[in-house]
């Protein structure tokens, strides 16, 4: 079944690790889905596919999810879906985590453009009604690539049933979560400016988000 969606979705080929033994390339691994590198119309994709033991049935929610993230030009771009496979574009680059812990404590400039991009695209998401449901530890749903553009990935669990946290979250991550104390001293900030997030929580409208920016020497 899951040969046929893929073959449907236009995918090529699957990557094989080069020491051999027919183990497939793979990205990455949750309790909905595993995913995959692939070939699809000459592109390298990250094929998304549904676990045999998900609680869920399909991927059809999680692929509008991320067609509607792509509309305001959020996520990496989706290519092709099925009830159980999603096709997205592959982003080659270093989860967030693992950037800020090798961040020196110098390139202030670099954090700063790193940040504020990933609060316009939170901003984005929160515009448009999608909470994303994990920006709260943010660290393995975004990827920076190798230019330092951030790519929020993983709309697994995201909707539009909820009120939208995206930007507050993803201030609860980088004020609160294992990275801050060297984020906020890089910002030249001694403590987390929590009323203008509690602010933003409460308008949710552009001037607000520019305060909560500004609260974080972002603007």
């Amino acid at each position: 079944m899951i040969l046929k969606e893929l073959e449907e979705c236009g995918v090529d080929g699957i990557y094989i690790k080069a020491e051999g033994g027919g183990e497939l390339v793979k990205l990455g691994k949750g309790y909905r889905g595993i995913v995959f590198r692939g070939k699809m119309r000459g592109e390298d994709v990250a094929l998304k596919v549904l676990r045999t033991d998900s609680t869920i049935r399909d991927l059809i929610k999680e692929a509008e999810s991320t067609r509607l993230a792509n509309s305001v030009g959020v996520g990496a771009k989706i290519r092709a879906s099925n009830r159980h496979v999603i096709a997205l574009e592959y982003i080659e680059g270093v989860d967030l985590d693992a950037w800020l812990k090798g961040l020196d404590i110098g390139e202030v400039r670099s954090l700063k453009r790193v940040l504020t991009s990933c609060f316009r695209q939170a901003r984005a998401l929160d515009e448009i009604g999608l909470d994303h449901g994990e920006l709260c530890d943010a660290r393995r749903h975004i990827i920076l690539r190798r230019d330092l553009s951030p790519v929020i990935i993983d709309f697994g669990k995201a909707s539009r049933r909820r009120r939208p946290s995206n930007v507050t979250s993803l201030f609860s991550y980088v004020t609160f979560g294992r990275h801050s104390t060297k984020i906020l001293q890089m910002l030249g900030l001694s403590k987390p400016p929590v009323d203008s997030s509690r602010m933003y929580k409460l308008r949710m409208d552009e001037a607000s988000f520019n305060k909560l920016l500004s609260s974080l020497n972002l603007i």
